[in-house]
């Protein structure tokens, strides 16, 4: 983000559901943020995406029918898709495609938007979502950076919200052994469980702050807070500290 040098696809995979279209959000958010350390959560750019009124990010998905949805993204979705790709943004500084059933989409579909990723307009960022990467064409899967929704992870999504959840509850009562009890608690995860409360605590945030889940009580300043935590604890896994010394971490910051 420093460098201004970002990819212009992603590949989010993860089970459909809030939680992978939240990290979606999240990451066009990053993608469109004009703070100081994106997604900041409380620029003009965060607080649209986020609410989902961002006149420059598109969500793509399965039409409507008489009988329900459509099958599959069809080829017309994708050339409307890149055909306004090429205008330029209306407000930010660049535009968002998320392709929210990418593994749906048939194989003309896929080969229209290869083009696009093969030769992207320079203010253009796609964000493809599915369930695994099975159902794409390995030329679409190599020209996209792969990313994993934290629900995703080894099936354990369901019993990780739940712990995020609990940890958002404690800290909204700022009650200091409710806080401690849910951080050291978990003490015993793995890293890569670790990594995945952390992701799906974020994921969570940035619900409460689009009003897509029910907030226990964490003002917006305390909500970007603890949002800023969960990098902390990101970036301290990435330099190998172990997960009962990052909840204690967790437990002491949380109640500042």
């Amino acid at each position: 983000m420093a460098e201004k040098r970002l990819p212009h696809a992603y590949l989010l995979t993860g089970p459909e559901g809030p939680e992978r279209d939240a990290a979606a959000r999240r990451l066009a958010a990053t993608l469109l943020c004009t703070g100081a350390e994106p997604p900041c959560g409380v620029c003009r750019d965060c607080r649209k995406v986020m609410a989902g009124v961002h006149p420059d990010v598109t969500v793509v998905e399965r039409e409507a029918r008489e009988k329900g949805l459509r099958q599959d993204i069809v080829v017309g979705q994708i050339r409307a898709m890149t055909a306004d790709a090429v205008l330029a943004p209306n407000e930010a500084a660049r535009k968002v495609y998320i392709v929210a059933q990418a593994d749906r989409m048939n194989d003309q579909a896929q080969n229209a938007l290869l083009k696009a990723l093969e030769d992207p307009p320079g203010h253009a960022c796609f964000i493809l979502c599915a369930a695994g990467t099975d159902g794409l064409l390995p030329t679409v899967r190599s020209r996209c950076v792969r990313a994993e929704s934290a629900a995703g992870r080894d099936g354990k999504g369901a019993g990780l919200s739940e712990m995020a959840k609990a940890y958002l509850e404690a800290a909204a009562t700022g009650d200091a052994a409710q806080v401690a009890l849910a951080c050291m608690s978990r003490a015993k995860l793995s890293r890569e469980d670790t990594e995945a409360f952390a992701g799906q605590v974020k994921d969570a945030v940035w619900q409460i702050m689009a009003g897509r889940a029910a907030n226990p009580g964490l003002d917006r300043a305390r909500l970007a807070k603890i949002d800023a935590l969960m990098d902390k604890t990101l970036d301290h896994l990435r330099h190998n500290v172990q997960p009962k010394q990052l909840f204690g971490m967790l437990a002491a910051e949380t109640l500042r």
